[in-house]
């Protein structure tokens, strides 16, 4: 039987499309008077659902006491502003504060694309973005919770992503970059540090990135390459199983023991992913090479996890399938990510990596909310990130999709549920 109803997370949608339409204010949709609690709202159908409404977010809008009796039917516009839903909810945002946001500032969060984007339009999403963040790179238009319009906007209107940043102002060093400028750069990074990283290749250093590099370069392979016999660096041969086990004797007959943070090339060690690969664990090439086994909670810092993502990457573009894929062959677990960055999305955010969307999501953003809604409305804790899919949640990348950090759902809704309590 159908449940007439509506669901917590279809209210929340409700109240973000008030706030736009009342331009941040919550007011009943017929006589527009302000709401100050989420007491005083009447979530309604707008088709009766004694004539067949459905409990849906698009059947819903907020009227006040007295319209709730005589309400007459109204169509709800289809924007969204969630970010000043969840606190309204929360109770976090009073009335005051969202009486004093401003038409712009409010526009400038809820810019979403759409069929009839134009010029104006994508203007003004990307100008909101550049002044949060400071700048702009491809993948930042494939995350939803950016609120970015879709990519092809980008050719469509400047015909690449360096003429965007170019007109909105952003430093866009690959521009500078051809082969004089990229040797010079690279022979002044060695003449001051004494050796140059695949790591180093950053704007941060004023480098070009290494596919930056290789398409000006195409007669390297790679970095290894690249250094040998443009740089005329040392760069040591291949490892192979019974080389990978002799540097960690002498590594552990030196240092006593063999930990993570050990396995760099500055150490003469293969490095985790390649441990990873012969051994399938640091405890078992411990044991290997005759060094005490680590405990779990070594430390595992930022500086080792980049190390690994380099190395996973090597030359080629740092795009991955799916988070699932790419730790099936990552030396890290999630957790250790998580631990690090506070979420997959973080973690790729710094280290440059697209994730492909190749597959629709399992679950709408509805149906995340609601399932998150459920677990949290019985009490329950957070569970742990392995165990979502167990327990029927939807999985972390699903949420992932719609969230900057897959717990974040979790502690709104545990928030709305104390405040209504």
């Amino acid at each position: 039987m159908a449940n007439r109803d509506f669901s917590d997370s279809v209210k929340l949608y409700a109240v973000t499309e008030n706030l736009k339409k009342n331009n941040g204010d919550i007011c009943c949709a017929i006589c527009k008077k302000k709401l100050t609690s989420i007491s005083e709202c009447h979530f309604d159908h707008i088709f009766s659902y004694a004539k067949g409404g459905k409990s849906t977010a698009e059947n819903c809008q907020i009227l006040c006491v007295s319209c709730n009796l005589k309400k007459t039917d109204k169509e709800l516009q289809d924007f969204l502003l969630e970010e000043k839903a969840k606190q309204f909810l929360a109770g976090e945002l009073g009335t005051t504060q969202m009486q004093t946001t401003t038409t712009k500032e409010l526009q400038a969060v809820i810019d979403q694309p759409h069929d009839n984007m134009t010029k104006e339009m994508f203007d003004q999403a990307v100008l909101g973005f550049i002044t949060r963040k400071g700048d702009i790179h491809k993948v930042d238009f494939s995350r939803e919770y950016n609120h970015l319009p879709s990519i092809h906007y980008v050719k469509k209107y400047y015909g690449d992503l360096r003429s965007l940043k170019e007109a909105f102002g952003v430093e866009d060093l690959s521009a500078n970059w051809n082969r004089e400028t990229i040797r010079v750069a690279l022979e002044k990074h060695i003449m001051q540090n004494g050796d140059i990283l695949q790591k180093d290749l950053t704007k941060k250093n004023k480098l070009p990135s290494l596919p930056c590099i290789l398409s000006n370069y195409p007669e390297y392979t790679g970095f290894t390459d690249l250094k040998k016999n443009m740089l005329n660096l040392d760069v040591r041969s291949s490892w192979d199983r019974e080389s990978v086990i002799q540097a960690g004797k002498e590594y552990v007959e030196k240092h006593g023991k063999i930990t993570q943070s050990s396995l760099r090339a500055e150490n003469h060690l293969p490095t985790s992913r390649i441990v990873y690969n012969y051994f399938g664990s640091l405890a078992a090439y411990q044991r290997a090479v005759g060094s005490a086994i680590s405990l779990k909670n070594d430390f595992i810092s930022e500086d080792d996890i980049e190390d690994a993502v380099n190395l996973y990457f090597g030359e080629k573009e740092r795009v991955v399938d799916s988070m699932k894929d790419f730790f099936q062959s990552f030396p890290y677990s999630p957790s250790t990510i998580h631990k690090r960055f506070g979420s997959f999305t973080a973690f790729c955010q710094k280290h440059n990596i697209s994730v492909l969307q190749s597959k629709k999501a399992k679950y709408t953003k509805q149906e995340v909310d609601d399932a998150v809604a459920n677990w949290v409305r019985e009490g329950k804790e957070i569970p742990p990130a392995k165990e979502m899919s167990k327990l029927g949640l939807p999985s972390i990348g699903v949420i992932l999709k719609y969230y900057e950090d897959w717990k974040e759902p979790f502690v709104l809704y545990r928030k709305i549920y104390e405040k209504l309590k």
